[in-house]
């Protein structure tokens, strides 16, 4: 009887214990919990989700510890919806080829990871679809799983991954449930980016919201009817304006801040012809760019300097070397394209990677009473150098010299708020309006760099906002300039689940491999060496009980 109590009651904890789905999350960061926004997010559904995850198979064991992860945090949802129907695919299952397989999932979006990594001293390559797709009753949406940085590793990416995989979870749940999309403009006169080159940018905004173009010399002979159009917007986007502004139009722009309005500024006060200096020419000069807004951008507290900013750490340009079959393409670093981390990371967190930035000037502030948070700037090895000045593309051949880069960090990009006075008290306004107001609360960004947000073009179509053709490489400007709409629209939701710090533990491959030897002999010995104990520690105990 007591032989069956001692067996039967374990089997019962057993059974209790799979009945019962509780964790505890004891990381000091929170990890495996889920954020009060996601929790209300899920709760909110009211239509079923089908989730299809595609990373499953075999895979390599980085990939499998964040297809773990993955799963931890769909069992999450789960807990808290009824509505989500997953799917684990693996996408090799079945098919003919390889090569067939990756054409078919290119085509739909979901283009593969290519993985190599050293096998007994030979080189093996792993394709993985690192990707989920969403979809509801009537639109479907792509969840990336995997979170590219310049400059990780492969431990980083994966940990960089794994810390990214709510936020992108929750952004696919918030594109495909949201009802109604707030409103932004995009000025599209005064030599705009053209449509091309930010369409990758603009194409990224529309699942949030939704975008309108504005002309402010559509209604010339009208400006009261300019002005009550602009302030249906709670946004206006400016993006590399090349043609100068009217005093009629500052003002229109002035008195859209002082309504709320809040505006988004890429510019550059320094015209460099890249045409020129990357074509046959090889060379360009740069000059100063008036657009007639430094009065009000003074008066706002800020002023964009005509000058260039050299920076240590840039990003590269390829040039050819050599001649006809011999030619060769290397990469050189170009201290006129600098790399820069946001700076402010209680907004943008501490994920976030490498921006280019190409040709920026330095931003001063001045002394008022609105706030100004810098957001980006140069590293401190910089250097401003002044303008008018040609610049040659044979300057990335030469070597740079530190000793000249002895300029500290310089703002690239700025952040404006609180209650701003119109540039035009004490002033008279160049056309009388029925509603002028003297002040009011908006927020502004500003960046030193026209081409911040525009992508490269290849064949006449737009690629990724911040992937380089030319080096391959992916840097973080997308989605940093996401983040900066996002806090000036108010979505804060967004901002907060991104920016979720979530910190994991890095191994040292260098040391492992050093003690590989002496970590295998004591994964071998120490679990003999515990058998051994327990068994002497029985063995003794047996004896004392029963040696009398």
């Amino acid at each position: 009887m007591q032989g069956l109590k001692n067996l039967l009651i374990p089997m019962l904890l057993i059974v209790l214990a799979h009945g019962i789905d509780y964790r505890w999350d004891m990381t000091q960061d929170q990890r495996f919990s889920l954020s009060n926004n996601t929790k209300d997010l899920l709760a909110e559904l009211e239509q079923p989700l089908k989730i299809d995850i595609f990373l499953t198979g075999q895979l390599p064991a980085d990939y499998l510890r964040l297809q773990r992860e993955v799963t931890t945090l769909i069992r999450g949802m789960q807990e808290h919806t009824d509505k989500l129907v997953v799917s684990f695919i693996d996408p090799f299952k079945g098919t003919v080829g390889t090569q067939k397989l990756i054409d078919e999932m290119t085509q739909f979006g979901l283009p593969p990871e290519y993985i190599i990594y050293d096998q007994k001293q030979a080189l093996e390559q792993t394709v993985v679809f690192p990707w989920a797709t969403i979809n509801n009753s009537n639109k479907s949406l792509r969840i990336p799983l995997i979170e590219k940085v310049l400059g990780d590793d492969k431990q980083q990416k994966i940990n960089r991954s794994i810390a990214k995989l709510e936020f992108h979870f929750f952004d696919a749940f918030f594109k495909i449930t949201q009802k109604q999309k707030p409103t932004l403009a995009v000025l599209t006169s005064h030599g705009t980016s053209e449509a091309l080159k930010i369409a990758d940018f603009m194409s990224s905004l529309k699942p949030y919201y939704q975008l309108a173009s504005f002309d402010l010399k559509a209604l010339e002979n009208n400006p009261e009817k300019t002005l009550e159009n602009l302030k249906r917007f709670n946004l206006l986007m400016v993006s590399n304006p090349t043609e100068a502004f009217s005093e009629t139009e500052k003002y229109l722009l002035d008195q859209h801040l002082m309504h709320g309005g809040k505006q988004w500024w890429t510019i550059n006060m320094v015209a460099v012809n890249r045409d020129s200096l990357f074509n046959s020419g090889g060379s360009a000069v740069a000059v100063g760019r008036s657009l007639n807004m430094e009065n009000v951008f003074f008066k706002y507290g800020f002023r964009i300097q005509k000058n260039l900013i050299k920076d240590m750490y840039c990003a590269p340009v390829v040039l050819a070397s050599g001649s006809q079959s011999e030619t060769q393409y290397l990469p050189y670093p170009w201290p006129y394209y600098p790399l820069a981390k946001p700076i402010q990371k209680k907004l943008f967190g501490n994920q976030a990677g490498n921006v280019f930035i190409p040709f920026p000037s330095s931003i001063d502030t001045l002394k008022n009473s609105l706030e100004k948070t810098i957001l980006i700037g140069s590293s401190g090895f910089s250097h401003s150098l002044q303008i008018p000045t040609t610049i040659a593309i044979k300057e990335a051949s030469d070597k740079l010299n530190p000793d000249l880069f002895n300029e500290k960090t310089q703002i690239i990009g700025l952040l404006i708020e609180g209650k701003f006075n119109s540039a035009f008290n004490n002033r008279i306004p160049p056309i009388k309006l029925g509603e002028k107001k003297a002040s009011g609360q908006s927020q502004m960004i500003v960046f030193s760099s026209g081409a911040i947000a525009e992508n490269q073009v290849d064949k006449g179509n737009p690629l990724q906002l911040g992937y380089d053709k030319w080096t391959n490489n992916f840097y973080f400007n997308k989605v940093f300039l996401q983040q900066t709409v996002h806090h000036l629209m108010g979505n804060q939701k967004l901002l907060q689940l991104q920016n979720k710090n979530v910190v994991l533990p890095r191994l040292d491959f260098q040391k492992v491999k050093q003690h590989s030897g002496l970590l295998k002999t004591l994964m071998l010995l120490i679990p003999l060496v515990i058998l051994l104990l327990l068994g002497a520690l029985i063995s003794r105990w047996r004896i004392r009980r029963f040696s009398q």
